[in-house]
């Protein structure tokens, strides 16, 4: 679909001159937009659109919010869009993932409205280059004229310093209609700016500075989420913590990642501290117990309305909803009678005694998160040796000599149909029930690592190709089924099939089996990552 190159005046002359009725509804049309507002976005993480093994494997990555970029890292925007909307296309529902997102081109430009019409299966769009909010008057006008009445409306998500107008506009931009967020970036800025670089030894140049500290105004005047910039640098995790860190302190609500090594400590960074949890509880039920009339002192320091809206902020941005099962320390409201909070039960991971030295981490996906359909692609692979071979088979005593004896394999491998027999001529058989742990195995981490119950069984279990020492496998699973547990509430029963391929990409076993899982409500004990 072909469209027109607007210009920036022209742009906001259709808005200026739009019918009033047209107008009314679309600058009250922000208020859709306040579930989308409350999410976590930690972390706003950039996957190229035209990379299918990068969008497959974002799914497995924990990032709060993935944007599909077809602006930047997208040269074939016609392959850009395909593959995005095929990929969308293959989404589990949006309750079960978290917020997936499209960086279209700019709206100044011929792309934009092929970028939307190929991504509508998204939860959103990130524009780039936003000058004006009536650049998003327009952009709004437009999703409305596509969305359906069975549809959820489309957020969007400025980036709102790209241009030197954009810096002088950006408390409007974060105003305009469906804006659940706003983040900023300098390497487009320092290039219509003619600048040298973005940073000096001590961090941003002021220019910079001053536009990361407009974004945060803005969003927060505007009340919707202040995301921070990228850190370029992806192999210094050291400057990225600092300056995610610094962000968190800021008051941003999140920042923006290149790399999937920044997601995980993007969260473990916004994540609050149990400390100021258990700071933030303490001064939120002294306030209120005192009916918000009168300062509360709290560890000798006077504490009024802004810290308890500070407190109020800090458990929205816990991943457990701010609740501590920590204990408070003592407080008392000042001009009232003394009160003693009570101590709160101790927590499971602390009641447990060796948790609270090793507390225990999940990495795996709740009976909740394991919906049908879902695929996940495991990252760990491993090469198997003769070695392995010959100890699994004489540590379960199987004597078989087609695991064991070369003479005899020289004429095993022919017989057997499929790639690689003649090239594996001489090799014994791999034990089969070595591949089918191995595959077991290699799943654990990303799908039922510390949360899985027990095994309950397999339903089937195949081996279409042969493996033999010195094969590469990679496995996959693929989520069949799921099911209440009649007896137990807080589990559930999950069907996964799992499959091992070689090298060649040929499968190599084939396992389906039911598993009891945790659900997540109520495991207080496992500190997920």
């Amino acid at each position: 679909m072909a469209t027109k190159i607007l210009s920036r005046p022209l742009l906001s002359s259709i808005v200026r001159f739009a019918k009033p009725t047209s107008r009314a509804i679309v600058l009250t049309r922000r208020s859709f937009s306040s579930a989308a507002d409350a999410r976590l976005r930690r972390s706003v993480h950039f996957v190229p659109g035209d990379n299918i093994k990068f969008l497959s494997k974002s799914l497995t990555l924990g990032a709060d919010t993935l944007v599909l970029d077809l602006e930047d890292s997208v040269k074939d925007k016609a392959l850009g869009r395909s593959t995005v909307h095929e990929f969308l296309a293959t989404l589990p529902p949006d309750n079960s993932r978290g917020e997936v997102l499209v960086r279209i081109n700019p709206l100044s430009g011929s792309y934009w409205q092929d970028d939307i019409q190929s991504s509508l299966h998204a939860d959103g769009f990130m524009v780039p280059k936003v000058e004006s909010r009536e650049e998003l008057i327009m952009l709004d006008e437009y999703l409305s004229s596509l969305e359906q009445k069975d549809m959820k409306p489309k957020v969007v998500f400025p980036i709102a310093t790209e241009t030197p107008a954009a810096v002088l506009n950006i408390a409007d931009i974060a105003k305009g209609p469906r804006v659940c967020a706003i983040t900023w970036g300098c390497e487009d800025l320092s290039a219509e700016l003619g600048s040298y670089g973005t940073r000096n030894s001590s961090g941003y140049l002021d220019i910079f500075s001053h536009c990361r500290n407009m974004c945060l105004l803005a969003a927060k005047a505007a009340d919707v989420q202040a995301i921070d910039g990228i850190y370029q640098n992806v192999r210094d995790m050291t400057g990225f913590e600092q300056e995610g860190n610094e962000a968190k302190y800021m008051g941003f609500d999140g920042k923006l990642t290149l790399h999937p090594n920044q997601i995980s400590a993007l969260h473990r960074i916004f994540e609050p501290t149990e400390a100021e949890l258990k700071d933030a509880n303490t001064i939120v039920k002294l306030w209120e117990d005192g009916d918000g009339k009168g300062a509360v002192l709290y560890e000798g320091k006077m504490i009024d309305m802004p810290h308890y809206m500070r407190a109020k902020k800090i458990m929205a941005r816990s991943s457990s909803g701010g609740n501590t099962q920590s204990g408070a320390a003592a407080g008392k409201v000042v001009g009232k009678k003394n009160d003693t909070i009570p101590q709160p039960k101790q927590s499971h991971a602390v009641a447990a005694g060796n948790d609270e030295v090793f507390p225990r981490v999940c990495m795996g996906k709740y009976y909740d998160e394991l919906t049908p359909g879902l695929t996940i692609r495991h990252y760990l692979t491993r090469t198997v040796t003769e070695s392995d071979n010959v100890f699994f088979t004489c540590l379960t005593m199987n004597p078989a000599p087609i695991h064991l004896d070369h003479e005899l394999s020289k004429g095993n491998a022919a017989a057997l149909s499929g790639s690689g027999a003649k090239s594996n001529a001489g090799k014994p058989l791999f034990n089969s029930m070595f591949t089918l742990a191995l595959l077991v195995g290699m799943s654990v981490p990303e799908a039922t690592h510390g949360t899985t119950v027990a095994n309950l069984g397999f339903s089937e279990v195949l081996f279409p190709k042969p493996v033999y020492p010195g094969d590469t496998l990679r496995a996959e699973t693929v989520v069949v089924d799921r099911r209440e547990s009649k007896s137990r509430p807080t589990q559930g029963i999950v069907t996964l099939q799992h499959l091992a391929y070689n090298q060649r990409g040929e499968v190599v076993c084939k396992a389906t089996r039911q598993a009891l899982m945790k659900k997540s409500l109520g495991q207080e004990g496992d500190t997920k990552l």
